[in-house]
Parts: structure tokens; sequence; C-alpha cells
């Protein structure tokens, strides 16, 4: 199997979700190419990685601050209680009339304070697994870019016709990318093909500009909400990811920023 055909099927290879006639011949393709043998090992060490990340724990110490607040509660109840004691068989009458409201308005603020601590973990959690996501997401965006570079060819349609590009990915995905010829504005294209980045299949326009190869993938957004173009640096690679038209863009090159970050408006 030619390596420019196959490498999207990697990930799944990884996965064991590919048929065992398919994951057989590929199988015996990594043990004789060591272009993707390396290529399957770096998945695995993802895969790997993604998987001992686990859930976020809750904050320190809450578990303990949780014991001792309902502890205390207890406490303020039962000296309350205590401080409302009259003779032997002999109740005061507005101690049993405001007992009940005492303890009602301490055991109101221990589940206010214990709602505003979950609350404040949850934030938390949130903010961190988001991070997380994208890291990952930057992660197989640099890992598919480089996969690329290492193959003879990164590109299974070979053409700078938008036209003919464009209709290539019909049917391979289920979304139809921005394709430009940009040859006039120093960018022009070489082609497109399938790859493979968070475990589903996207597509990827190849541009290059003057010795830079900028590889643009391409999925379908989850909301179709539009996002600005936003910059990250990952071992002096940049991307560059933004939303349009309800499909979501990354190219990703060692090329300067600033003409990494022309491709939208261009696009």
């Amino acid at each position: 199997m030619p390596c420019n055909q196959h490498s999207h099927l990697l990930s799944a290879y990884i996965d064991g979700e590919l048929p065992d006639s398919e994951h057989e011949a590929l199988t015996q393709h990594i043990i004789g190419c060591s272009d993707c043998a390396a290529l399957a090992e770096e998945l695995r060490e993802t895969s790997s990685m993604v998987s001992g990340l686990g859930r976020e724990p809750l904050p320190v110490g809450l578990s303990h601050r949780l014991r001792r607040t309902l502890a205390q509660t207890q406490d303020r109840s039962g000296t309350i209680g205590t401080q409302e004691r009259v003779a032997p068989g002999k109740l005061s009458p507005s101690a049993g009339a405001y007992r009940p409201w005492i303890r009602a308005g301490l055991l109101k603020h221990a589940a206010v304070f214990f709602i505003a601590c979950l609350l404040s973990s949850l934030a938390t959690w949130s903010v961190l697994t988001g991070s997380t996501k994208d890291n990952l997401l930057a992660q197989d965006l640099l890992s598919a870019h480089l996969r690329s570079l290492l193959q003879d060819s990164p590109i299974q349609v070979a053409s700078s016709d938008a036209h003919t590009v464009k209709p290539w990915f019909a049917g391979k995905v289920d979304f139809s990318p921005e394709v430009r010829d940009l040859v006039a504005q120093g960018y022009p294209l070489l082609g497109g093909r399938l790859d493979t980045i968070a475990g589903r299949r996207v597509g990827a326009l190849v541009y290059k500009r003057r010795l830079h190869i900028i590889n643009v993938f391409a999925w379908t957004s989850g909301d179709g909400s539009e996002v600005s173009p936003a910059l990250s640096t990952r071992n002096g690679y940049n991307i560059l990811k933004w939303t349009r038209g309800g499909v979501t863009y990354a190219a990703v090159s060692d090329v300067e920023s600033s003409e990494l970050q022309r491709l939208p408006d261009l696009l």
C-alpha cells in the first residue's frame, strides 16, 4: 500500500477499528516501512497520553472543608438546643417555636456553601478540560502536518485547479471546503487529500508559500457559529484556526505567522 494512500487509516489501525483483512495488510506494510512505523508509534504515544489524562480532581481540601462545616453546623445546633433548655419537665414555649427555624437556617447556609464549592470546582474542571482539549487538538494538527511532510507526496489529488480539487472531496467528507487557487497572491494550490484529526476524517488542502508547505485542514463545526482566526505556536510551527460557514479550518506551517494569517481572507 503506498504511503500516501493509507496515512489516514493509521488512527483507526491503532484503535483496532479496521476489518481484519485491512488490519493485517497494514500491519505487514508498517513492518516494512520505517516512516509508517514511526507515525504509528507517535499515534500510540498520543493515544496513551489522552487515556492517561483521566478526570480532573476536585479542589484539594474540598472534602475536608465540607466535613468541618457540617460538623460545625451540628455543634451549633446542639449548643443552641442546650441554651434553650429549661428546668426538667418544663419546656420554654419560645424554644419549641424557634428551634426548627434556627436549624433550618443553619442547614440552608451549609447547603449554600456546598453548592458554591461545587460550582467552583465545576468551573475549574471546565477551564482545565477546555485547555487540555485545545492542547491535544494542536498536537494532533501538528502531527498530521509533520506526517504529510514525511511522505513522498502529501497529496492525493494533485491539481492547481480549484474546480478539480473541490469536487474531489464530494462523497469523501460531509462538507464542501473553500478551495481557491491563490497563485496570484503567492500561495499556489498544490492539491488535496484526506487525513485524520482527533479521530475524525478531515479534508486537507495543500498550499505552498515559497519553499514552505501549508496544510489547511477542514472539518464540520458543531454549531455553525463564526469564530475569528486564532494563532498559536507549537514547536516552532504556527497553527491558525478559524470557523466560517459551518466549517472549521486550521492552517499549519513553519511559514511566518504574518503570512499564515493572510489565508482566511484570501480563501
